[in-house]
């Protein structure tokens, strides 16, 4: 028995490259000019069945271009070839459809880039566009310091809010709810206005100390130094307070002010100490409740009428409450249920 053993030439396609090797670009260019021996057109042949993983494509759509004007030695084996070929291309074509691109590392990095200062930006523009708001609990006086240097005292169970980014050239606002002192400090390079937004006022001032106090029905004005500007939210009516003198607004919507004698007990809670003198003693408890959070009943409705004079501290609810029962029974014998 005879075995004949075709001859393929070894290295001549790199494997790791996955690239086409000179001799069998020799073989094609040979099988285009009607160069190519019967063996050689054979091996060319047994190539191009082998090779389905070659990636040089451009290569072989140079080789399919060139196909028809190649008169070819053996019809049959020119046509598988040119068949592989053409398989080969088109399939390399759908595959490329489905590539996978990647981009450029220092672009992803340019890109990453340029979102954090965005993110940072957008961060930074709704921070400074933001509010302030700086709230006291029960039983607690707060002391703020605003942007302008002015001071505000907070009563207990009161807020005040005003922009975090103050622009001093600009008019001066802030918004009470509760009760507060005010020292205001003057504007003196741009003169500009302090105003303080209640529910129902604005409080317009250049440089003083006031009292507001945002519990009752209706906000409430004390001026201890300076001149203030009160003005309703609902009207055009307005009027200039002076010192002493305590503003509000009555209940047909109009301002009303009188003057105060014993200036220290519409301010004395700023020290930490309530003072209510010839007040009701519903008042009173309504006056506990707002600051310690705390509802106090008492038997009989008769006693809530009478008048009471008490101090009492803000900071120390089981002392004020000892105080407010104490002065309650040594007048009416009756005791009050919290």
């Amino acid at each position: 028995m005879v075995i004949i053993c075709r001859a393929v030439p070894i290295c001549c396609f790199d494997i790791t490259k996955n690239h086409m090797s000179q001799y069998y670009k020799n073989l094609f260019e040979k099988f285009f000019n009607h160069d190519i021996s019967p063996e050689e057109l054979d091996i060319l042949l047994d190539w191009v069945d082998r090779q389905e993983e070659f990636g040089d494509i451009e290569i072989l759509e140079r080789f399919w271009n060139n196909m028809d004007d190649t008169r070819p030695i053996n019809v049959e084996k020119a046509e598988r070839i040119k068949s592989k070929l053409r398989d080969r291309i088109f399939q390399d074509g759908k595959i490329k459809s489905h590539k996978i691109y990647r981009l450029n590392p220092r672009l992803i990095k340019a890109a990453v880039v340029l979102l954090v200062l965005i993110t940072s930006y957008l961060f930074i523009s709704e921070f400074f566009h933001s509010e302030v708001v700086v709230t006291s609990g029960y039983g607690e006086i707060v002391r703020v310091e605003l942007p302008d240097k002015s001071i505000v005292k907070l009563n207990a169970n009161s807020s005040i809010t005003y922009p975090r980014n103050w622009d001093l050239r600009k008019n001066r606002m802030v918004h009470l709810e509760g009760e507060a002192f005010f020292k205001v400090r003057k504007d003196e390079e741009y003169g500009k206005k302090f105003v303080v937004h209640t529910r129902d006022l604005y409080v317009e001032v250049l440089g003083t100390e006031f009292n507001v106090n945002t519990r009752k029905l209706s906000s409430q004005v004390f001026l201890q130094t300076g001149i203030v500007k009160l003005s309703t939210k609902d009207n055009n009516d307005f009027f200039f307070m002076s010192p002493g003198e305590e503003a509000g607004v009555d209940h047909n919507g109009m301002l009303i002010k009188s003057k105060i004698e014993n200036l220290d007990t519409s301010i004395s809670w700023k020290e930490g100490t309530m003072t209510l003198k010839d007040v009701k003693l519903s008042e009173i408890l309504a006056e506990y409740k707002n600051i310690f959070g705390e509802s106090i009943s008492i038997s009989e409705k008769e006693p809530l009428e009478q008048l009471y004079t008490i101090v009492f501290p803000i900071t120390d609810k089981e002392k004020a409450f000892i105080i407010l029962e104490n002065l309650v029974d040594s007048s009416t014998k009756k005791m009050l249920d919290r």
